[in-house]
């Protein structure tokens, strides 16, 4: 089989030819997605808890009180304006025997350095999200709200296998 030297040289110069208008744009290292550190911080009052929640699909472990690590979350690197994760929680209601789920698209507040990214939730249903490169959301310097955040066992204070009825898949528990 014979090659042709000018059918290479056509087919590279093609190529390059290609890539050039095309674009060859390196990353934008402040769009960079970062993995970060996912934390609820239940703010609600103590007959209700927060028993598990997600953050665009990640996550699952129960809030508390703000030291506990539920997994994992994805940030870019540098905040952008039009940011926003999608919240899923569950809330129980140890005294009355329900539960209910939430979902909620919510802007994340700006951060200069990317760091775990704190979700609060309130009684009023609203969440907020906070990314922190504090190692407590207690320091005085944290950007997210600095309202009590109590520490409560209400699975200690409620039995639910007592006071509520069996659960069934009809059951709002």
């Amino acid at each position: 089989m014979r090659v042709y030297p000018r059918r290479r040289v056509f087919g590279a110069g093609v190529l390059i030819l290609t890539v050039g208008l095309t674009g060859w744009q390196e990353p934008d290292p402040d769009k960079e997605i970062m993995g970060v550190g996912l934390t609820g911080i239940d703010h609600l009052p103590d007959h209700l808890s927060v028993q598990r929640f997600s953050v665009d699909g990640s996550g699952g472990g129960p809030a508390g009180g703000g030291g506990s690590l539920a997994c994992c979350g994805r940030l870019p690197r540098k905040w952008q304006p039009d940011l926003t994760v999608k919240v899923r929680w569950n809330v129980t209601n140890w005294r009355d025997c329900k539960g209910e789920e939430h979902e909620a698209v919510v802007p994340v507040e700006p951060y200069d350095e990317i760091g775990r990214l704190y979700v609060h939730f309130f009684s009023d249903g609203s969440v907020r999200a906070v990314s922190s490169a504090l190692a407590t959301p207690l320091s005085p310097d944290y950007k997210g709200p600095h309202d009590r955040i109590p520490q409560k066992y209400p699975w200690q204070i409620y039995d639910l296998d007592s006071t509520c009825p069996p659960y069934t898949a009809r059951s709002p528990r």
